[in-house]
């Protein structure tokens, strides 16, 4: 499972939209917003915004290792050829799932450093680690939902899926603009999403606060959920493969 992991990170990395998406797309936002003064919830505009980026790159890159190429394997019939090699459905669950953790790091680093260094971010160590782990643990529901995006469509209609998924994601999560400033009845659903619980973390740990257990539990929630509808996706396609 070691090689079949390595080979699928490296053909990640040589992807130039999952580079972009990883890095030059938050890199960008947070170079022209970063600047800006004023304090919201005990942080600066740059903390804030640091938070946000690596959430949404978290995201990207968890969803993108898992949604997009996998729907490619299922359209060329790479698929297939698995599920006769000596790899296990658990296994290969176990890989992509952690193909998608493992892709999150560039990502997380570079914002760091880019608020350490352009955004004159002062966070002590400890707040580094938590909101690292926050974010390891808090994108295995998007790592899920890929999966979903993957199993359910095909070829470059999961490339948009992903992306309007994303948006969506991002926008009613309060991950691109103030939670605040939504609509009441978009607040409410953006309260459901996963991408409004795994902020709302990040931001609790590079402030300080209690991270709030209510957002972890609807992590677990989603990835519970997600996780039940891949499986039930993946035999479904065995069945008729």
């Amino acid at each position: 499972m070691t090689a079949f992991l390595r080979f699928e990170i490296i053909r990640s990395l040589r992807n130039v939209r999952f580079v972009v998406f990883i890095a030059g797309f938050p890199v960008l936002l947070y170079l022209i917003y970063a600047k800006q003064t004023g304090i919201s919830q005990g942080l600066t505009v740059a903390a804030i915004l640091m938070v946000s980026m690596a959430v949404w790159s978290g995201m990207g890159s968890a969803m993108f290792a898992t949604g997009p190429q996998l729907a490619k394997e299922r359209q060329s019939g790479w698929m297939r050829q698995l599920r006769v090699s000596p790899i296990s459905a658990p296994r290969w669950f176990a890989a992509k799932l952690a193909q998608g953790l493992l892709l999150i790091i560039p990502g997380f680093v570079l914002l760091i450093l880019l608020g350490f260094g352009y955004g004159h971010v002062h966070l002590a160590a400890d707040r580094v680690a938590v909101l690292a782990a926050v974010l390891v643990g808090g994108v295995i529901p998007f790592c899920v939902l890929g999966l979903v995006i993957g199993l359910v469509f095909d070829g470059q209609t999961a490339q948009v899926a992903q992306m309007l998924t994303m948006l969506v994601l991002a926008f009613l999560g309060g991950i691109f603009i103030p939670y605040s400033n939504l609509p009441p009845a978009m607040q409410d659903i953006g309260k459901a999403l996963p991408s409004y619980h795994l902020v709302q973390l990040g931001w609790n740990a590079v402030a300080g606060r209690a991270l709030g257990v209510q957002h972890m539990l609807a992590l677990a929630a989603w990835a519970v959920v997600l996780g039940l509808i891949a499986v039930w996706r993946w035999r479904q396609e065995s069945t008729t493969a």
